[in-house]
């Protein structure tokens, strides 16, 4: 039997749902073995701190969970964890570079540029360590522009400038990074130093994003596998803004051709190489804009109130009525990965075929 290693954080959670258990929102680890081993797969669950290095993992298929832990104290040492077990050899899901993009939009966007370079090209993005930064930079574009935190969720810390005046006002509070004792010192140095080069006190990474004009929502589209589940959002009222909003429609796709969308996910996500992706979509009437994605903890409300999933048979997407079971939709997506999957040098997340997918109900085709 082929070994997976499942590794679960301090409260013993993995990855999250739209439910509670025991008070927490995590995935029911108990039923994720046993679809494990109903496939064929050893499971075996350990605790980050209960990580063993020394052992020879190479090859080992490792999923893990990821934290939004304020300040990212217990993330940074789940990156540390993760990023040696890639260099050990073994086969981490998803690869270390989508960990780090996880809870980091600076580095999820580097990774767009990177990946996707046309959609990057459309939604000009610069990203800054600090206010003095953006502060001395001339930026091209329309207005409004976006800003938005490194960190947050469901548009939390995410504010549009019309002008360049709100823009360094926002950005030097979304950057602010200091408390009194160093604002107290830097000043000090300041006064008694006739030649000090200043230090930042607004150093929390951001960025600046030219905006897509008009929209009333966005698209929600999660990957699990072969399975597609998703839904449009429409914005906070008198907002710009759609995550976070609550409002959300299974149904009305506002204006968007329903297929287009899927083609466009599926080109996404198998750009991504993940068999679980999480996107954020804009429609602007004409094409679609990747927003943001991430590829391991996301949200799961997409799939798990979904009345069903889209899938690709033939060549043709089709409509497979079913609740969502997502223990199961999870286990399917990385038994389906681990089947066509063949590991790359350390550091390398390859783009893998999708895998042979054996429909158990009729779908029922648009």
């Amino acid at each position: 039997m082929t070994r997976i290693l499942i590794l679960t954080d301090y409260r013993g959670t993995f990855y999250s749902t739209a439910r509670t258990r025991h008070r927490l929102c995590t995935m029911d680890v108990d039923r994720i073995t046993a679809h494990f081993r109903r496939a064929g797969l050893e499971p075996e669950v350990v605790r980050f701190a209960d990580l063993d290095l020394n052992e020879d993992l190479r090859g080992v298929p490792v999923l893990y969970t990821s934290s939004e832990d304020h300040g990212l104290h217990y993330k940074s040492w789940i990156e540390d964890l993760v990023l040696a077990l890639e260099i050990a050899g073994a086969q981490v899901i998803p690869g270390y570079r989508y960990l780090r993009a996880h809870h980091n939009k600076v580095m999820m966007e580097a990774l767009r540029a990177q990946l996707f370079p046309d959609d990057t090209r459309l939604l000009r993005t610069r990203t800054f360590g600090t206010y003095e930064e953006l502060a001395a930079t001339e930026l091209d574009g329309p207005w409004p522009k976006v800003l938005k935190s490194a960190y947050g969720a469901g548009s939390q810390s995410v504010a549009r400038a019309r002008n360049r005046k709100e823009l360094l006002h926002t950005a030097r509070t979304l950057s602010d990074s200091h408390d009194g004792t160093e604002a107290v010192r830097e000043h000090g140095r300041r006064l008694l130093r006739r030649y000090h080069h200043a230090r930042s006190l607004h150093r929390q990474k951001f960025l600046v994003q030219e905006m897509v004009p008009g929209l009333a929502g966005d698209y929600k589209v999660l990957r699990m596998g072969e399975r597609y589940y998703l839904l449009y959002r429409r914005n906070r009222p008198g907002d710009f803004r759609a995550s976070g909003s609550g409002d959300l429609d299974y149904l009305d796709m506002a204006g968007a051709d329903r297929e287009a969308l899927l083609d466009y996910a599926e080109q996404v996500s198998d750009t991504l190489g993940t068999p679980l992706t999480s996107l954020d979509i804009a429609f602007d009437g004409d094409r679609f804009h990747l927003i943001e994605f991430q590829c391991l903890h996301f949200g799961t409300v997409t799939a798990e109130k979904s009345t069903g999933y889209h899938i690709r048979l033939d060549g043709t997407w089709q409509h497979v009525e079913e609740r969502c079971d997502i223990e199961g939709a999870f286990c399917e997506a990385i038994v389906g990965h681990l089947g066509t999957h063949r590991p790359g040098p350390p550091g390398r997340s390859p783009v893998t075929p999708a895998p042979t997918w054996s429909a158990t109900s009729l779908p029922s085709t648009y």
